[in-house]
């Protein structure tokens, strides 16, 4: 019993009265004493008095009434009971028979059972007997709509008595999930559960490897995903994208993010390809290869070895691969599989993001594979069968325009759940601006940027050595050598080598753009190129 809750009673939809009835008479029942003196007084006087007392006895009823069912667990939990009743009466899933004195029938109802599990969370319990084992499918759908609340999992187990055996089958439902919404300073990660988006709710990335986003404009998804990078920098490699060039390229102006952003899709698609060669890298680095038998042990990952993990952030994916051509679309299509399927052993993951999840931009067999699903705002119902699969198509998917930031997630590659992303406070002031500006910069490969530049420069180094010695991409590096060519500097290396000095004239620039964060790239070659012009001038006049 203590399992199931409290089971379903005719008298359940009488509560109310039965509640207030009790109230009244506990409260007139002191009057009673004055009863021998009340009968004794005019009668006009009676009318009066037992008028006021009335009155004032039935007002006091309704407030306990009022403050009862608002604040009173045990109360609150009868207006769900009453909702179950309802429904059960009215779908008529029950049974009638006769009563034992022959005067007609009564109403039996079917073994049912409502539990408040906790403040935010309710239960329905079914006995496996009756009219209503067979519309149990119904019941998730019917009970969404009934208690406008979300239906979570479905739970089956037994009891045995002395002679006989029982099966119940338990719905379980969230009725107040914005309960557990978290304000963005509460966002953080957790090392065994992973990172935690809401109370008791956390995205667990090494079990449910890559993040697939969907969201229309004005849904929230670019909050979401700005905070998630807030929490993504503390701990792991990040590598951001964004195609169309709006609110996530601008994060390359802030030093926590510099030379990690990409704009251009050249750019996007070597940062993939980069990201396949890491991945690949990762594997001959934890020995699960030939080269390294004895380093194979069952179960290792990239924790194993002490390896951080590392995300590639991709957002407005339809716009990136809208713009492809057939043969650009299918080296990115085999880049993503790769990532996919092998990224999370390694610990590269992907974070997808989308206003709508077609098989025409984002392949079924690529989208299966990403465990974690999120949608925020408004989808259509087949967006919503694209992205959590045609299993849950049939759920209740409520839409509530004033919640921003409301959506469903299925962060386990389950069945989805409302979801409410990190609550932000712009109204007092908050700005992601500054807290960028004041986060420390990317780690790569397991060590901070300022203490790997202190590795010696030596002669014939390729671009990914550099690149590794630099901690930037060999995206970002092949940039600079880019701009450095258009200014006027010669690299003097033999052909896919750097000498020492191509290494002191890069290391200048990236020292010049570390001093100066909110210029690009372009503008350091060419201050740090027009400098030297300077010098050389000088020195030969």
């Amino acid at each position: 019993m203590k399992q199931k809750g409290h089971r379903l009673m005719l008298l359940d939809q009488y509560d109310v009265v039965l509640t207030a009835g009790f109230c009244f008479m506990f409260l007139l029942s002191p009057f009673a004493l004055y009863w021998s003196t009340f009968t004794t007084l005019p009668e006009s006087s009676k009318l009066k008095i037992g008028l006021e007392i009335v009155g004032g006895v039935s007002l006091t009823t309704i407030g306990l009434l009022v403050a009862f069912y608002h604040w009173i667990p045990f109360f609150k939990n009868k207006r769900d009971i009453r909702l179950v009743l309802q429904y059960i009466l009215s779908h008529n899933f029950y049974e009638t028979v006769r009563r034992k004195d022959g005067r007609g029938e009564k109403i039996k109802l079917p073994p049912v059972y409502v539990k408040k599990l906790d403040y935010a969370t309710i239960s329905v319990t079914v006995e496996m007997s009756g009219k209503l084992m067979r519309e149990l499918d119904k019941i998730p759908s019917d009970l969404e709509k009934l208690f406008f609340a979300d239906f979570k999992e479905k739970n089956d187990f037994r009891e045995h008595r002395l002679f006989s055996k029982h099966a119940y089958t338990q719905f379980i439902f969230s009725d107040n999930k914005e309960a557990q919404r978290l304000p963005i300073a509460e966002l953080r990660y957790d090392k065994k559960k992973g990172i935690r988006l809401m109370d008791g709710e956390y995205w667990d990335f090494i079990h449910a490897p890559h993040l697939l986003v969907a969201g229309g404009t004005g849904g929230g998804k670019t909050i979401f995903l700005l905070a998630l990078l807030k929490v993504l920098a503390t701990f792991s490699l990040l590598e951001i994208c964004d195609p169309k060039k709006s609110d996530l390229s601008v994060l390359d102006h802030f030093k926590v993010f510099q030379g990690h952003v990409y704009s251009e899709i050249e750019d996007i698609m070597t940062c993939l390809q980069d990201a396949v060669g890491f991945m690949d890298d990762r594997y001959r680095q934890m020995g699960l290869n030939s080269e390294h038998p004895d380093d194979v042990k069952i179960g290792n990952n990239y924790q194993s070895y002490g390896l951080l993990p590392k995300f590639i952030l991709i957002d407005e994916w339809t716009a990136f691969v809208a713009s492809l051509d057939i043969r650009k679309a299918s080296l990115v299509d085999d880049l993503m599989a790769q990532l996919i399927l092998k990224g999370r052993q390694a610990g590269v993951f992907l974070i997808v993001a989308m206003q709508r999840p077609d098989a025409e931009y984002l392949s079924a067999n690529l989208r299966d594979n990403m465990m974690a699903r999120l949608s925020l705002g408004k989808l259509s119902k087949s967006g919503y069968r694209m992205i959590f699969g045609e299993d849950y198509e049939d759920k209740n998917y409520l839409y509530i325009k004033s919640k921003i930031g409301r959506g469903y997630a299925a962060l386990d590659g389950g069945m989805p759940s409302e979801f409410f992303s990190p609550l932000i406070p712009f109204e007092t002031g908050f700005s992601f601006e500054e807290i960028f500006i004041q986060m420390k910069p990317l780690f790569s490969n397991g060590k901070k940027k300022e203490q790997v530049r202190k590795a010696p420069l030596e002669q014939g180094r390729t671009l990914s050595e550099l690149a590794n010695i630099f901690q930037l991409s060999a995206t970002t590096l092949t940039r600079v050598c880019q701009y450095l060519n258009d200014v006027g500097y010669h690299f003097t290396g033999q052909a896919g080598s750097y000498n020492q000095a191509d290494q002191a004239q890069l290391a200048k620039v990236i020292a010049w753009k570390n001093a100066h964060p909110k210029e690009n790239w372009k503008r350091a070659a060419q201050t740090v190129q027009n400098k030297e012009t300077e010098d050389t001038n000088v020195r030969e006049n």
